[in-house]
């Protein structure tokens, strides 16, 4: 699982889900879902479509102290409760995740914004596949250390509420009441944890020099080998789009992943791409192999330039759609110091919509970006 979160620091990641799985949520109210495959086949279930739940479904709420003091984590159980008289059927990314794997809080400090710092997961193409049946009756309750993924190191008021959305960012499945809390005696700051960024010098030039120069964890030699080809090939991939921007003889492959063209926003992806090759052929960069989830790759963004590799990285092509290389444009252009992009949308199809639909997501999505780079089918 992606190391322990803490504070303003930020994971993002790109992620698989496997096949369609049915869940079953067991156990009694209060507690969190064991799961265990199933299919669903009963009248009575109330299957989620598309991973957009009705809000009456499933009741949510918040509960956490009025007046915190100190400087202790923020923590808080969060309950989900059927209430109806038939199974619920949710995608079980939806639910609260004690591991904080998506921004599921809105959390506001006297009226402003509080940045998200947990995990900004790449799903596949489908991400709604693994799904939690909720019997009626059934309450589950998680304790989330909140100041694992969100700021808390300022006094103040704050406010917070679950939202949990649709499948690529769509409509609001669940969601909470509003619940209001006040942070006093903080400290002036608050130890950040997490993985070190390694220093360095690191050059994407050619293999060799990327086989001296490239740090690991928990790689084996194979590994290690395999990686060496990957970053090279990702090296390659964002020379070439950034080859292609500064050209500004921008065809189907801009339009195709970033909307119609306007000189703002072609502006504004030669600059990420600038950003990312620049971050291959000059920054210092370090993969770790530990991770053992689904997912494909993940990053910290501000802790430039560590890649957390997981196993659907493994299981990809070298490059092409989802590849390992294209996998690795997608994480560095996360980084704060490089791109700052966002997980607005995942999968090919969805990336070609948002392009259509909402060009400045386009512009700042880190699959928009992958894609592009990978350019399969070949676009001109």
């Amino acid at each position: 699982m992606p190391p322990t979160l803490s504070r303003a620091l930020s994971v993002t990641v790109k992620r698989v889900l496997p096949a369609v799985a049915i869940l079953v949520a067991l156990g009694c109210s209060g507690d969190r879902p064991t799961l265990t495959e199933a299919p669903i086949n009963d009248a009575s279930s109330v299957q989620v479509a598309a991973g957009n739940a009705p809000q009456s479904a499933l009741d949510v709420a918040i509960s956490l102290p009025a007046d915190l003091r100190g400087d202790a984590p923020v923590s808080a159980r969060v309950s989900v409760a059927n209430r109806s008289r038939a199974t619920v059927v949710v995608p079980e990314w939806q639910l609260p995740s004690e591991d904080l794997e998506a921004a599921q809080f809105v959390v506001l400090r006297d009226g402003r914004p509080v940045s998200y710092a947990g995990p900004h997961i790449k799903r596949g193409a489908s991400p709604a596949v693994a799904m939690i049946r909720v019997a009626p009756g059934v309450t589950f309750d998680y304790e989330i250390e909140l100041s694992r993924a969100y700021d808390f190191s300022q006094n103040g008021r704050y406010t917070i509420e679950f939202v949990s959305r649709g499948a690529n960012g769509g409509q609001v499945s669940l969601r909470s009441p509003l619940q209001a809390f006040v942070l006093g005696g903080r400290g002036a700051s608050l130890t950040t944890v997490g993985p070190s960024a390694f220093v360095g010098p690191n050059s994407a030039a050619s293999i060799t020099a990327l086989a001296a120069l490239l740090s690991y964890t928990a790689c084996t030699t194979t590994q290690k080998q395999q990686l060496v080809t990957a970053v090279a090939s990702a090296a390659t991939y964002a020379a070439q789009a950034k080859s292609y921007m500064v050209a500004n003889q921008l065809g189907a492959r801009y339009t195709k992943w970033f909307g119609t063209v306007s000189t703002a926003n072609a502006s504004k992806v030669t600059a990420n791409f600038s950003a990312i090759d620049n971050a291959f052929a000059t920054k210092p960069i370090t993969v770790d192999c530990g991770c053992k989830k689904t997912y494909f790759a993940y990053v910290y963004p501000s802790q430039p330039y560590k890649i957390y590799v997981c196993k659907a990285f493994w299981s990809a092509r070298n490059t092409g759609t989802d590849s390992r290389a294209g996998t690795l444009v997608h994480e560095m252009s996360h980084f704060t110091a490089v791109a700052g992009t966002n997980d607005w949308a995942y999968g090919q199809s969805a990336a070609a919509s948002l392009a259509i639909s909402n060009i400045l997501r386009a512009i700042s999505n880190a699959d928009n970006h992958e894609y592009f780079a990978e350019n399969t089918p070949v676009l001109p």
